[in-house]
């Protein structure tokens, strides 16, 4: 959410008429007839992801429903109404089944929505979980939607592709693609419109990474060379579109990434009894994952501190155990690592200065982050 919107415990009451609360709502959008408003953040996040899952226009009603029996305190719950009422209603039953919604009651053509009790939001699933905190990593790389982006050589990886930014250099992108042909290669090479480049594309990947790189620099548009040039922009996106490779690209950010998390966990479970359980905090060493690698050069300073602080809960382990690796980063890139960090424990964004080097950064994603728990953690993670 953005800093112009003014938030109270956890509840949104001010801010800039057009300041947007998720990236399809803004806060005028709230607003009741003498413009005040006072809507719980986690009750916005749910709008915005059923205004997703339905793919069209949601509109709020801020009148207090006359109808419904015991509604909710205020700004637990909204009416709504859309295009496709019945549309809108089975989308919303959906979330209620994932916890998002607490209640869900037709009003006519519209629908009442209620948020469950913000002290006691249900736990959520662990692929839910990996998918949202992939998303709030996609989202401090990517612009749209992350499973078509494709990025030139800018930052000399050559051809960047995808929510985790797969690329040439690092040859991620190689074994991506490897596991994609795996999956389904007839699916895969009608994605290219010509077999030939097809080919082509194969030989690229199969070569030397220097070559790789090289021949994605040639291609590379604009005077920081963050473009791409057709068709190959395209047959990329066109791989992005692909149901069955969004779900490849999934498990191989699990292979790669997970893996990190496991290993994060392990070890801070081994300096610390806090268990870390947060959707926020798994989030944030997710995201120290893919930017940062493990958490090994932090191991001593992780130790000391814990041991100094001796932290009661687990924001404060997990801001220990991010802070110390951010300051492990090559110097130019400790305030930006610390303050992506610090955006998801926080939800906002968070200035940080280090090292003469100051960042602030941003996340439009950071509606998904649920301040829950997550089931089965163990048990997931372990395969």
């Amino acid at each position: 959410m953005v800093g112009s919107v003014q938030i109270e415990n956890d509840f949104i009451i001010g801010g800039g008429a057009n300041a947007r609360v998720t990236p399809n709502f803004r806060l005028k959008e709230f607003y009741r007839s003498n413009r005040r408003v006072r809507v719980h953040r986690e009750l916005a996040a749910a709008l915005q992801i059923l205004r997703e899952n339905l793919a069209a226009s949601i509109k709020i009603d801020p009148r207090r429903p006359a109808t419904v029996e015991k509604p909710a305190d205020d700004g637990l719950y909204v009416v709504i109404g859309a295009d496709d009422p019945e549309h809108l209603h089975q989308a919303a039953i959906k979330l209620l089944r994932q916890g998002y919604f607490s209640r869900c009651e037709p009003l006519d053509d519209q629908l009442y929505v209620e948020m469950p009790d913000p002290a006691k939001l249900p736990q959520i699933s662990p692929k839910t979980a990996f998918d949202c905190g992939m998303k709030v990593t996609a989202a401090f790389e990517t612009s749209g939607d992350p499973y078509q982006q494709v990025t030139g050589n800018f930052d000399k990886a050559g051809l960047s592709f995808g929510p985790i930014q797969c690329n040439l250099k690092t040859g991620t992108l190689q074994e991506l693609f490897r596991y994609f042909r795996g999956e389904d290669e007839s699916r895969l090479q009608r994605c290219f419109a010509d077999p030939q480049d097809y080919l082509a594309f194969w030989k690229v990947l199969d070569g030397s990474r220097s070559k790789a790189v090289a021949w994605a620099d040639d291609l590379s548009l604009g005077s920081g060379k963050h473009g791409f040039a057709q068709p190959w922009k395209g047959y990329l996106q066109a791989v992005g579109r692909e149901p069955v490779f969004r779900q490849v690209m999934l498990r191989y950010a699990y292979d790669k990434y997970g893996k990190l998390l496991m290993s994060a966990l392990a070890f801070l479970h081994g300096v610390s009894q806090v268990k870390i359980r947060n959707l926020r905090c798994l989030a944030a060493l997710y995201d120290m994952g893919v930017q940062q690698g493990s958490l090994k050069k932090a191991y001593t300073a992780i130790k000391r501190r814990v041991a100094r602080e001796q932290p009661e809960d687990e924001f404060a382990l997990t801001r220990i155990a991010v802070e110390e690796r951010a300051k492990k980063a090559s110097p130019r890139w400790r305030a930006d690592c610390l303050s992506r960090r610090l955006c998801i424990l926080e939800r906002q964004p968070v200035s940080v200065t280090l090292n003469g080097q100051r960042a602030r950064r941003s996340n439009r994603s950071s509606y998904l982050l649920r301040d829950s728990g997550v089931k089965g953690l163990d048990r997931y993670l372990a395969g």
